[in-house]
């Protein structure tokens, strides 16, 4: 083989090929933010255990995700994902993904719609992005969405806990997903 040659994989200029992709775990990032007159005053990185994006006719995504970098020193805010008060994430490190509804158009935009589950509580999350790779082993997913704040305000914790745990959290994923 010629020393100068490359070995390049051309990508698809069509929608990637139907079938189940596993998230590779070394090529993943979810940051979710909460942010403050435009600035992120939190931001946390959550490691993904395992999940897998299928495409074709019923495309779906499935995420657990590892959520011990949830910790904060301002009291009460940990209880911003369930609103009930009694969960700090660094406790339950186990957070899941699961879509309820997901589209895939030609031009590679993508629309999940799903639900985080924390404990017993689910939330509704929408993403919404587009597969910025794609080749014929792996896909490359990138979506950005809000989780909104809990209904219930809360009633106890510093002032400053209480107005930024009433912010909505951002949540922007880039992820490798392979055959």
């Amino acid at each position: 083989m010629d020393a100068t040659a490359e070995l390049a994989v051309e990508p698809f200029e069509k929608l990637p090929l139907p079938g189940r992709y596993q998230a590779d775990p070394s090529r993943f990032v979810l940051e979710p933010t909460i942010h403050l007159l435009r600035q992120p005053v939190l931001r946390g990185r959550l490691a993904c255990t395992r999940g897998h994006l299928v495409l074709g006719e019923h495309p779906g995504l499935s995420l657990d995700l590892d959520a011990r970098s949830l910790r904060t020193n301002v009291f009460g805010l940990a209880r911003t994902l369930t609103s009930e008060g009694a969960l700090c994430a660094a406790d339950y490190p186990a957070l899941r993904f699961h879509s309820t509804d997901m589209s895939v158009t030609e031009d590679w935009s993508v629309e999940v719609t799903g639900k985080l589950e924390v404990l017993d509580v689910v939330r509704d999350l929408r993403l919404r992005g587009e597969l910025a790779h794609v080749d014929e082993l792996a896909v490359v997913l990138w979506v950005r969405g809000v989780l909104p704040p809990p209904r219930r305000p809360l009633e106890t914790g510093y002032w400053a806990a209480q107005v930024i745990a009433e912010r909505p959290i951002h949540v922007e994923l880039a992820a490798e997903f392979t055959r």
